[in-house]
């Protein structure tokens, strides 16, 4: 049988424009766990361990985001704040605090300084991308997308040539994923779609939220974004659970 043909589409653009985030940290183990979670969490990051590195890379790049620690070898966190709130070119850049201090009167400070949230350490992980998602984007995620490798199979989808048995979930979140197939349905379909975590079936229903098909040009991965309608409330602990642990693989806790 013959493949299906190329279809001519609009290109599917990202959800999110790709910047980046300076995290700067005193402590080399926090900059290696902090690094990590945001480099999973899909952000690109600079990491630097003082405020004069961080000051001289806004320089010449301005981030989506900044992330300290108010502790640093020479010019502190709070010091550092305070500075890009008087400069016109650094102003409106959102600045975090995750710091192991625990002073209500630092927080205050920090807060009445311009910071737009005061974490402390450990951040859960959900937490932290949370408070990234509200400060950097204009429809912010609720809940963390996965990017991964997982076998799927979706009920109803009709193979075209032998293109069967070919779909996997390439984004997942507690909300829904993103099928990778070439088996696409109609937008609004529900199906059944069962998923394999740690060789544990998930079942559940899912509604077709938009599609992306093959296009002329740059590739873009096509497939489905499904919308979870129907999971039972073990199986969402399940997804949960398995995607913190993604997130939190291999780093030692802090």
């Amino acid at each position: 049988m013959t493949e299906p043909p190329v279809q001519e589409t609009t290109v599917r653009t990202p959800d999110r424009k790709k910047s980046f985030a300076i995290l700067v940290d005193g402590y080399v183990r926090d900059l290696f766990t902090t690094g990590m979670i945001l480099q999973r969490m899909d952000y690109d990051v600079y990491i630097t361990n003082t405020a004069e590195d961080a000051l001289k890379v806004m320089e010449t790049a301005l981030p989506a985001l900044v992330i300290t620690e108010l502790t640093l070898p020479q010019m502190s966190g709070l010091e550092m704040l305070v500075r890009l709130r008087h400069d016109p070119r650094t102003k409106d850049i959102p600045v975090m605090i995750h710091t192991s201090q625990n002073d209500p009167n630092r927080e205050k400070m920090c807060r009445a300084s311009g910071c737009v949230a005061f974490l402390k350490k450990p951040a859960d992980p959900g937490a932290l991308y949370s408070v990234i998602q509200r400060a950097t984007e204009s429809t912010p995620r609720q809940h963390i997308r996965l990017r991964t490798l997982l076998p799927v199979r979706v009920g109803g989808l009709a193979a075209t040539g032998n293109i069967a048995g070919t779909e996997y979930v390439s984004e997942l979140s507690e909300n829904g994923i993103f099928v990778c197939t070439l088996s696409s349905r109609q937008v609004n379909a529900v199906l059944p779609v069962t998923l394999m975590i740690h060789s544990i079936p998930v079942k559940l229903k899912a509604m077709v939220l938009r599609t992306v098909v093959m296009n002329s040009g740059f590739f873009e991965a096509p497939g489905m974004a499904m919308k979870f309608v129907e999971i039972s409330p073990t199986d969402l602990e399940l997804l949960r659970n398995f995607i913190k642990g993604q997130i939190m693989r291999d780093i030692p806790a802090q």
